[in-house]
């Protein structure tokens, strides 16, 4: 290549650096306005609402959770109430944190991108991640997972700035906010042993093992300084409360081997899960075939830790995907969130690559029309993805927050506070939606005016109204989720439910007994001492007659 077509070349790379800046604002603000469609559009879901609860009742009522025992990390459970007492205890406030750390990753996904590999990785990366649908369908929840690929995004950006302390930091907090963040582990440890590409091929091999371990030292430092006070802090409640770790186990019902009969299902319905990343054929097709051809370049030049890099990425992804295949862990979409960072990050590493290695070979092609075909190819990829992330924006792909069921759940629970009579208490009676009770009617619930109860059946719930005839008792019951035999079960008890009123699924009972009218004919009474006299009296004058 003579020097005007390198002069060239070079001046085109600069654009792209000179541009990145307020390209990357506008990808940034275009991932905020997509997942800001989503917000306080639906009720939160049972997982949801359990840490919305956890929220408000470590704040108000206990700090130490000694009588409520989460099983998460508390990180996050902190953050939540933190937004709580900002914005006020609803839904869209911890969707608003959710959406600020997941408009947040997309600038750093980009930044460590852009250190690793050059700024169309960095655009690229950005861009992808702008356009998830499986990032922007969780954005808008009160779910621990958005939060957790934040923290990762900033440890793995730490490593690609060669910031060890702040990498250990942030991958503490990542596994202070989920368990899960234990998995961030493995990739950032390794790509934090990998050399830099200046010394990969020095055959320093002595200089290389002590570097690692100072890093690798530091790495540890960070990490302690974050999961050490916290553990002491747990290590507290253990006489009367036990850990997170141990209760999620628990919970989650100790993740174990999965029997090998069900690895295939397992991984068709992880597989499945895995598809929403994209979400469209097209996109996918795209995806593979730059990754593919990335390989082909980089295994025809000199990339060190560059290929060393995106090789590890993708290894730890294929290994994230066959853990959760072959253990016990439940086939949740949100379990998939962290797959987001290296299917970004791999994908602006194939454009860059491709870069590289094609635009000082286009020796004949002008700048203008190269530049031209730069921006033509970005907008196809963009119309490509666009489709399923607007699909994504507007709640229609199956995963993430609810999708319709939990409709008018909050506006019935509203109502069933404010029907309380004066001192009469509100009894009411749940099955599905316990913990959405608990989040939305919190202060009803501490200053006593609402009492949840649940039951199991309609046996249950008629016997239970029965024995608290002073309170008013109402019933919030779904509609796809009918109670069985409730009308004979209460008609048994002299009881019946009547509609009070119906929103989006739900319909809200109140149970009261049956009135029967005037039943004084049913009481059995002895007859007043005046009968009694007056039949004596002319018994007595008959047996005096001749």
């Amino acid at each position: 290549m003579g020097l005007s077509q390198c002069a060239r070349w070079l001046s085109i790379d600069s654009s792209i650096k000179v541009a990145y800046r307020p390209l990357l604002a506008a990808i940034t603000l275009a991932g905020f306005f997509l997942r800001l469609q989503l917000l306080d559009r639906f009720p939160f879901r049972e997982d949801e609402a359990i840490y919305g609860y956890w929220a408000l009742h470590g704040w108000r009522v206990d700090p130490w959770f000694l009588t409520v025992w989460p099983d998460k990390p508390p990180l996050f459970i902190w953050l939540l109430g933190s937004a709580f007492q900002l914005w006020g205890a609803v839904p869209a406030a911890a969707q608003f944190l959710n959406i600020a750390a997941s408009t947040l990753t997309i600038a750093v996904v980009a930044a460590t991108a852009r250190r690793w590999w050059g700024p169309l990785a960095g655009l690229t990366a950005g861009a992808l991640l702008m356009l998830n649908p499986f990032a922007i369908s969780f954005a808008a929840t009160a779910y621990t997972d958005s939060t957790l690929v934040l923290a990762g995004a900033l440890s793995l950006a730490c490593v690609a700035g060669r910031r060890p302390i702040l990498a250990g930091l942030w991958l503490g907090v990542a596994i202070m906010t989920k368990q899960q963040g234990l998995l961030f582990a493995p990739l950032i440890v390794v790509v934090l042993l990998v050399p830099p590409h200046a010394e990969a091929g020095s055959g320093q091999g002595a200089r290389h093992t002590i570097a690692a371990l100072k890093a690798l030292a530091r790495f540890c430092a960070g990490l302690a300084l974050i999961t050490l006070p916290i553990l002491y802090l747990d290590s507290l409640r253990w006489a009367v409360a036990p850990s997170p770790w141990d209760l999620g186990a628990r919970n989650a019902g100790t993740v174990l081997l999965a029997s090998a009969a069900t690895w295939q299902t397992r991984l068709y319905g992880w597989l499945a899960l895995a598809w929403q990343l994209a979400a469209a054929p097209a996109p996918w097709l795209i995806w593979s075939i730059l990754l593919l051809g990335a390989v082909w370049f980089a295994r025809r030049g000199d990339q060190g830790r560059n290929l060393a890099i995106a090789c590890w990425l993708a290894l730890w992804s294929v290994a994230f995907l066959i853990l959760h295949t072959v253990t016990s862990v439940q086939v949740w979409d949100r379990y998939l969130l962290p797959l987001v960072l290296p299917y970004s990050l791999l994908g602006g590493w194939a454009v860059q690559q491709g870069w590289n290695y094609l635009a000082p070979r286009a020796v004949n092609i002008p700048a203008g029309a190269l530049r031209a075909g730069l921006a033509v190819a970005c907008g196809l990829v963009v119309l490509l993805w666009l489709p399923p992330a607007a699909r994504a924006a507007t709640g229609n792909l199956p995963i993430g927050a609810d999708h319709g069921a939990y409709a008018g759940l909050d506006v019935a629970l509203a109502y069933a506070q404010s029907t309380g009579r004066g001192d009469q208490r509100v009894e009411l009676y749940h099955r599905e939606v316990g913990w959405q009770a608990r989040f939305y009617l919190f202060d009803a619930i501490q200053n006593g005016a609402v009492e949840l109860r649940y039951y199991p059946n309609a046996v249950y719930l008629a016997d239970s109204v029965v024995k608290h005839p002073h309170k008013r008792n109402l019933l919030i019951m779904p509609d796809w989720a009918p109670v069985r035999d409730l009308d004979l079960q209460l008609a048994n008890r002299r009881l019946a439910a009547h509609e009070e009123m119906r929103t989006g699924h739900f319909i809200v009972y109140s149970l009261n007994a049956i009135d029967a009218g005037d039943a004084a004919w049913r009481v059995c009474r002895p007859a007043p001492a005046w009968e009694f006299i007056g039949a004596s009296a002319a018994q007595a004058c008959s047996e005096l007659r001749p």
